[in-house]
């Protein structure tokens, strides 16, 4: 079996731009500017992250989608500073090629249209691919419904508290990481399987059961009485 690498988190903090003509021409840019002067104070930063597996950085864009750069090749983001690296655990895949088939589920959510800054954007993705690949096994546990907990809460506090607030186009579909990591490793048809497999074998004990009780033949009232005659003797 192939050692694999840990999975370790590469956080980019996003900075105000510093042309001012550049800044009133788009409104992002300027939301984006209050927030990277303002809100990291409070615990309100904006963060762009990569997320690095067996030599390879991922990471999702607007307009690209998933994208896959080699982490010796890949750039700093225009606009960001680099933070930090965290590691967030092993990664229980066992081969490039299962990992190359999370990704190609995670690509059919994570497309190059679906990108939303609020609802769906480079966190929630690394933090979809990092909970499929560290808690593969644990994520088909019936009702098991825990995060990720190495994953800081930081990263995409601003997201997750502008959601409530910030609307969506009807195309675009909020993520929801467990389900979506759980999708991505077949964990829904793992639990089904073992479900039906535990039903199934009920079933047929409880069958058995039931067989045998029926089996039991019932006395008559003429043994009853002969019985009765042999325990009073005894």
């Amino acid at each position: 079996m192939q050692v694999l690498q840990d999975v370790v988190l590469h956080v980019y903090e996003l900075q105000a731009p510093a042309d001012q003509q550049q800044q009133q021409q788009s409104s992002g840019l300027r939301a984006l500017s209050f927030f990277s002067q303002m809100l990291p104070s409070m615990g309100y930063g904006a963060y762009h992250t990569s997320l690095e597996v067996m030599d390879d950085r991922y990471t999702f864009a607007a307009n690209a989608g998933i994208v896959k750069t080699r982490s010796s090749n890949e750039a700093v983001p225009p606009g960001a500073l680099y933070k930090e690296a965290i590691p967030l655990g092993a990664c229980c895949v066992r081969s490039r090629g299962e990992l190359h088939e999370i990704v190609t589920k995670l690509r059919a959510v994570f497309a190059p249209n679906a990108y939303h800054l609020v609802h769906r954007n480079c966190n929630h993705f690394t933090e979809t691919f990092a909970t499929a690949i560290i808690l593969q096994d644990a994520l088909a546990e019936p009702g098991n419904h825990h995060r990720l907990k190495t994953y800081p809460d930081w990263i995409n506090r601003l997201a997750n508290t502008s959601k409530m607030v910030v609307s969506h186009d009807e195309d675009i579909v909020p993520c929801n990481v467990l389900v979506e990591a759980r999708n991505a490793v077949g964990a829904n048809e793992k639990v089904g399987w073992e479900f039906s497999s535990k039903a199934s074998t009920s079933s047929k004990r409880n069958s058995i059961n039931s067989t045998a009780k029926s089996s039991k033949k019932e006395l008559t009232e003429k043994q009853k009485a002969a019985l009765a005659k042999i325990r009073n003797k005894s």
